[in-house]
């Protein structure tokens, strides 16, 4: 990902840079995949850049590397494909077929790890969080079979351990801010912001 100013001096260096690295790597550039947008610009401008690059314009909010950028993740549109992810994961053929304990293993070691990427980035709203933890509950209790199940026992009592006589299965609220805090030990931890690992390239006028 490159970063510059909206100036057409800008946006030429990035492609004297990716011309450059052509001829260095003997790497052809994909300018019929890749997309370039901006914040606070004028389409106009957006468009004369697409124009310079020969790529295509982006539309915000995006995904890269399958995550939403540029949405709000306090809405609970933004978290509409993880929801639609764990609803189709919860086939009714699965609730109706499964055995009870095939249904537990079904919960802890798949569907819980279908939201992960979010989780890791995002807090996740309550409204949100109540619309996984019921499609959760109704698939453990037999979703798809004939007449609603009745929930014998509290979800809360459900996600403590085996020893404290639960099923063992991730709390997502508790899993979530675990995620979400790793990334403050990290900061905190590592020498240069995460091991000096992560860079923004910035291209400004004639400079890198």
């Amino acid at each position: 990902m490159f970063f510059c100013k909206a100036k057409s001096k800008s946006v030429f260096n990035i492609k004297v840079m990716l011309n450059c690295f052509e001829l260095a790597s003997g790497l052809k550039v994909n300018f019929s995949k890749s997309r370039i947008g901006g914040i606070g610009v004028e389409q106009t401008k957006i468009l004369h850049f697409a124009t310079i690059l020969n790529c295509k314009v982006m539309r915000i909010p995006f995904k890269y590397l399958g995550m939403p950028v540029g949405g709000c993740h306090k809405r609970s549109e933004f978290w509409d494909e993880v929801v639609n992810r764990v609803k189709k994961g919860l086939g009714r053929w699965k609730g109706r077929f499964i055995s009870m304990a095939g249904r537990i293993c079904l919960i802890k070691f798949v569907l819980s790890s279908i939201p992960l990427f979010y989780l890791s980035l995002f807090k996740i709203p309550s409204i949100v969080l109540k619309k996984i933890v019921s499609l959760q509950r109704d698939f453990l209790w037999g979703w798809g079979s004939d007449g609603r199940k009745v929930a014998w026992v509290a979800w809360g009592k459900i996600c403590k351990s085996k020893d404290a006589g639960g099923l063992d299965i991730i709390n997502i609220r508790q899993f979530n801010l675990a995620l979400l805090e790793k990334w403050v030990w990290r900061l905190n931890t590592e020498t240069g912001g995460c091991g000096g690992r992560y860079w923004i390239l910035s291209v400004e006028d004639g400079e890198v």
